[in-house]
């Protein structure tokens, strides 16, 4: 059964007829009065949810809905205040949300759900009110990797969404630095360990959601070091007897792409934890193909030596 939380303003309109020295004077009185009211409400319910993301309170354009204890949320629109963009719903209704390494795979109408590659039950079917998915908040955001905490105080519920509270080694490192980024999304390529760090979120409250290993440029040929962005996306290099790609450039002729490959699409050398290449950062082509999907043009890439 569900209860959708709202506000109705109800205009009451008085009007009194005045005599004055045999002339009639009408006079109109607006009495505006604002009354809180809930579609199937309780005497104990909830008639007020606050939101917060990241520690600020946000305003959702639709209401929330409550099946019976479960807070369903208007999901595509909350996870956008997150980050969370990769969200679809095919023609047989079923929902996916990706995010970083972790996925959620639901359908409308439906309590049986896919959580991270697990069957799981969900405490409330997910469906649309009009055109938006709404879906039980707390169990999608936990299986994204999100924390999800919430209080009451007699009919008014706070709900806070926000990153794990213990964050990784390569988070506390970014996320102490000035990082902003022009997408969702923050590249780090970390010399001295030979790997690629993907984070999402925003400047400050950035989370790691990848890594890869990678090789990085000989000693006398050194990737450069520095703040950059993601400025092109081509399709391959092609050598002599070896090709790279797909190319993600970012500085000059400095770019992550493949390790070498032969003209079959086999490897001709794809060592990576090594210094050997003339600059550019090398991932082997299956982590490549993930850093291709899912990191967007824009994307701030830093190149430091540790």
């Amino acid at each position: 059964m569900k209860k959708i939380i709202f506000s109705l303003i109800f205009i009451l309109l008085i009007q009194t007829a005045v005599f004055a020295e045999g002339e009639e004077i009408q006079e109109t009185t607006e009495n505006t009065e604002i009354v809180e009211e809930e579609i199937l409400k309780d005497d104990n319910s909830i008639n007020l949810v606050n939101i917060y993301v990241f520690g600020k309170g946000v305003d959702l354009s639709s209401f929330p809905v409550f099946e019976g204890e479960t807070l369903m949320l208007p999901i595509k629109e909350l996870l956008s205040y997150l980050g969370a963009n990769d969200f679809s719903v095919d023609s047989e209704n079923q929902i996916t949300i990706t995010y970083g390494k972790n996925i959620v795979a639901m359908h409308l109408g439906k309590t049986s759900a896919s959580l991270n590659h697990k069957d799981e039950e969900l405490p409330a079917a997910p469906f649309l009110l009009g055109d938006i998915v709404y879906a039980p908040c707390e169990i999608v955001l936990k299986s994204l990797g999100f924390t999800f905490k919430s209080d009451t105080d007699g009919n008014m519920m706070s709900v806070y969404a926000d990153l794990p509270e213990n964050e990784l080694d390569s988070e506390k490192s970014v996320n102490s630095m000035d990082l902003p980024s022009d997408t969702p999304y923050l590249v780090w390529v970390n010399k001295s360990k030979y790997t690629v760090y993907v984070f999402l979120g925003k400047d400050k409250n950035w989370r790691e959601v990848y890594s890869c290993k990678c090789s990085i440029g000989a000693p006398d040929s050194p990737t450069v070091t520095g703040v950059f962005k993601y400025i092109s996306k081509e399709s391959r290099w092609t050598y002599d007897n070896f090709y790279v790609g797909p190319i993600m450039r970012f500085h000059g002729g400095y770019a992550i792409h493949s390790t070498l490959l032969k003209f079959d699409g086999s490897d001709y050398n794809n060592a990576v934890g090594v210094k050997n290449s003339h600059g550019c950062v090398r991932v082997r082509p299956a982590e490549l193909d993930w850093l291709i999907s899912y990191v967007p043009l824009k994307t701030t890439i830093y190149v430091s030596e540790n």
